[in-house]
């Protein structure tokens, strides 16, 4: 018995080694089969044709095959026929055709021969492939000049950015910051930006007008700048952020068809300048105030010096034409009236020796150990010289002694000014109350008088130098004591503090560390 044949097997033997090229198809055009010949005469990589259709494939309709699926089969020896390549390039053929049955299907198997000689309509053909190839390169040329202007201005705009980045990296006192319309930050580089934790922030992509990293203000003045840019002006200003100065220069900057679409900013950090400056103001300063202080000093000294002088000479004077046995009374007045005034030359010269002392920073608490209330009532016992017609400072403690370790001599100018202006601000036949006592670990004086008192819109410049009360006028003095009471007083580690009504007196509370 013979073995079965599989003829499908056969077909595909006998058509695959064909030199022609063959093409096998049913009557609505699905392709059965194709030999290697048919692809390479269509330029088609082996596989490519399998989901294609004949209509994809002719230009016209086939001898036996219509494109609009209906069939017309005719016998005939040879046609020709254009057909149409991967490329789309047409190619005329010579095509044989043989109507077929196969497993009970219809087919049409095509012998197509390879081109032969051009005719004028294939002239024809050929020209139009010609004028399509070149207009494809001349495509392929301008695509691809295209692409390498892009490459080149993507490389020209990466160069330009690394270049900006390697300025910016190295540009340690501050950054370079560029933002469009919307505040977007397009570029952002330097050393500040970390240093002033501003990295989440000053980054590319973040729209700083959203951020709510600043302040409504900050943003505020931020769009301003960037508006006032926008419209071309080149600005310069000063910024502080953190403690730290930053002087800034924007400019606006233009697209190719000169357009201004963005602004640089650039932040130099000068807070190193600003401390020079800050430094040469505040010498500037004081060298204003030292002017002023030798003008107010000449002015005060020419009129504070001048009162007791006269007086004493004046005094002198009198002592001198009250020679009488029966004029000794009067003689000791006069001698008492030179005495105070001297007194009072010696606190104004110590006044504006202490300024100045405290002025060249040349004045220190030096500590000793002593005996603070033998040491007031002695005070007392030499203020009591100088003070008006019957006055009297009453002295009041619980304790019989308190032995502290401060500077005597700072504390000796704190009481003298105080009981100096007690007496001087109040009446004649007027008390002066001066208590001392304990606070925690400090000691307490309390010196009160019954006089003028100060007014109310006085009494927050009462520590300023060289300030006199409105309700003073007429009274001598130089305004410097309570400035030095104040300056002393906190050398030493302690505070001062008032109470005072206008025209029932004055107290003052000066509190000191006993050690």
């Amino acid at each position: 018995m013979k073995p079965a044949i599989n003829q499908n097997l056969l077909v595909n033997e006998i058509f695959a080694e064909c030199s022609d090229a063959v093409l096998m198809v049913d009557s609505i055009g699905e392709i059965h089969f194709f030999n290697a010949a048919f692809e390479e005469l269509l330029k088609y990589e082996k596989g490519e044709l399998k989901e294609k259709k004949i209509q994809n494939l002719i230009k016209e309709e086939l001898p036996n095959f219509s494109k609009k699926d209906t069939i017309a089969f005719k016998l005939d020896p040879e046609e020709e026929f254009t057909g149409i390549n991967k490329y789309g390039a047409f190619i005329r053929l010579k095509v044989k055709s043989k109507k077929i049955s196969f497993e009970e299907t219809e087919l049409y198997v095509y012998f197509f021969k390879n081109r032969y000689a051009a005719t004028e309509e294939l002239e024809d053909v050929k020209i139009e492939n010609e004028a399509l190839r070149k207009t494809q390169l001349n495509l392929e040329k301008l695509v691809n000049d295209q692409i390498l202007i892009t490459k080149l201005a993507e490389r020209e705009a990466i160069t330009s950015k690394n270049i900006s980045s390697q300025i910016a990296r190295n540009f340690p006192n501050g950054f370079i910051l560029v933002l469009n319309k919307e505040t977007e930050v397009l570029f952002a580089e330097g050393d500040a930006i970390s240093q002033l934790g501003l990295n989440m922030v000053l980054k590319e992509g973040t729209i700083l007008n959203k951020s709510t990293f600043f302040s409504e203000e900050r943003k505020a003045r931020i769009v301003k700048k960037i508006n006032r840019t926008l419209s071309g002006d080149h600005l310069s200003f000063e910024v502080i952020y953190k403690d730290r100065y930053f002087a800034v220069n924007t400019a606006p900057l233009r697209d190719t068809q000169q357009q201004i679409n963005s602004v640089v900013a650039v932040y130099n950090d000068i807070s190193k300048q600003k401390e020079v400056e800050f430094s040469i103001q505040n010498a500037l300063k004081k060298e204003q105030e030292l002017n002023d202080l030798k003008s107010r000093f000449i002015s005060v000294a020419s009129h504070e010096f001048r009162t007791p002088l006269s007086a004493i000479l004046t005094s002198a004077i009198l002592i001198g034409k009250r020679n009488g046995a029966d004029e000794k009374e009067k003689r000791e007045k006069y001698l008492a009236q030179i005495e105070r005034n001297v007194q009072n030359l010696t606190i104004i010269l110590n006044d504006f020796l202490s300024l100045g002392k405290l002025d060249e920073g040349k004045v220190a608490a030096i500590k000793e150990r002593f005996d603070l209330i033998a040491y007031v009532k002695l005070l007392i016992k030499e203020n009591n010289i100088n003070l008006k017609k019957e006055q009297s400072i009453n002295f009041n403690s619980s304790f019989q002694e308190i032995f502290v370790n401060m500077d005597a001599k700072l504390l000796n100018h704190i009481l003298n000014n105080l009981l100096s202006n007690a007496s001087k601000y109040s009446s004649e036949s007027s008390i002066i109350d001066f208590k001392i006592g304990k606070k925690n670990e400090n000691v307490l004086l309390q010196i009160s008088d019954y006089g003028i008192g100060i007014p109310v819109d006085d009494q927050k410049y009462l520590f300023d130098r060289f300030f006199r009360t409105k309700n003073a006028a007429n009274i001598e003095g130089t305004g410097l004591g309570l400035n030095i009471v104040k300056q002393y007083t906190d050398l030493m580690g302690g505070t001062v503090t008032f109470e005072s009504i206008e025209n029932e007196g004055t107290t003052f509370w000066v509190e000191l560390p006993m050690d």
